[in-house]
């Protein structure tokens, strides 16, 4: 953690995270001096999901997710913390960055949704086409931006040219220039009724959607896809289309083992918030399930770069996702049922 001071003159910690926008959801709480974890954050937006989207590519390959729509967990960590939020998009880009100069300038903090690709502080080999990337601004400097990415360790700064150009980049869910900022906050929110309506909600999502790509059933959907794809696809056809799910399981879902230990962490926080020993066997079922996609993703690695052909198979890989189906299915059957017992 290191400390910089904001435009209205006020401290701001900045914090390293697992996942940009819980991250920055969390900041912008704090900011406003609710004391909040990033894995609370993320329980109570419902941020754990899992679809499969065959039809949305992305550099020519399928799109896998393991968390819930951008925008999703601020948005719903927001309304059941009881804060109110400024939300903007622009079709304009200097009306965007006129806004943003604006706000600033009243000594706010501002939540951005960005494109990493052109965030020039980053290095360029983890720099790549994503609109999803969350940041929190400082305050002005000359000729640019005072940034807290909840990725680095660090507050860095951004040129205001690239700044615009990752608001405003185009393709698969492009922000348009998407800011938001806190205008209230419950100084006092309800942890309680926030966390147990976080756990119902992903709960239904993942047992309930009856489309076959979403939930449990996506996971399984995907699982038997990657085991005959090599059939369908070819080898090198059949690897570029595993390592999509790996990337978007490891390196976009930088919570690690897609999402699956930061939602650990929510349960065990919840299970002492709530004194609950069902909760914390729970925490401890979802860290193993973690280590199983942990062992999806060396796997299907390996297949990739053609090591230990003779045991790693795409069958093998396939198989382990199918086991991290069943165990979540029950997982979550569980605390659907635990959740129904607990009181707020």
């Amino acid at each position: 953690m290191t400390t910089e001071v904001t435009a209205a003159g006020k401290p701001f910690i900045h914090v390293h995270s697992a996942h940009c926008e819980s991250g920055v959801t969390a900041a912008l709480f704090r900011d406003k001096g609710v004391e909040i974890s990033e894995p609370m954050i993320f329980g109570i937006g419902s941020g754990i999901f899992f679809g499969h989207l065959p039809f949305v590519k992305m550099g020519g390959v399928t799109i896998s997710t393991f968390r819930s729509q951008p925008g999703a967990v601020f948005r719903k960590s927001a309304k059941r913390l009881g804060g109110k939020f400024k939300t903007a998009r622009f079709r304009n880009p200097k009306k965007g960055m006129d806004e943003l100069r604006r706000v600033l300038g009243t000594g706010q903090i501002v939540g951005l949704t960005t494109n990493i690709y052109w965030l020039s502080y980053f290095p360029n080999r983890f720099r790549f086409q994503f609109n999803g990337h969350n940041i929190v601004v400082l305050h002005e400097i000359e000729n640019g931006f005072r940034v807290s990415d909840p990725m680095l360790e660090e507050p860095v700064d951004c040129p205001a040219e690239d700044l615009e150009r990752a608001r405003f980049a185009r393709g698969p869910l492009e922000s348009r220039g998407f800011m938001y900022y806190p205008q209230s906050v419950n100084p006092n929110p309800d942890l309680r009724a926030a966390g147990l309506q976080g756990m119902k909600d992903t709960c239904k999502m993942m047992l309930k959607i009856p489309l076959p790509i979403f939930g449990i059933r996506g996971m399984r959907y995907l699982a038997k896809k990657i085991i005959r794809s090599p059939e369908k696809l070819g080898f090198m056809g059949a690897c570029r289309e595993l390592s999509s799910v790996v990337r978007m399981q490891e390196e976009v879902g930088t919570g690690g083992a897609g999402f699956r230990y930061m939602y650990a962490a929510f349960l065990q926080e919840a299970a002492e918030l709530f004194a609950s020993k069902e909760l914390a066997r729970l925490s401890g079922e979802m860290t193993a399930i973690g280590d199983i996609w942990r062992e999806f993703a060396v796997v299907s690695a390996r297949i990739i770069k053609k090591r230990g052909q003779t045991e790693e198979t795409f069958e093998k890989a396939g198989g382990l996702m199918l086991i991290c189906a069943g165990r979540e299915e029950q997982l979550f059957k569980d605390l659907a049922k635990a959740a129904g017992k607990l009181k707020a």
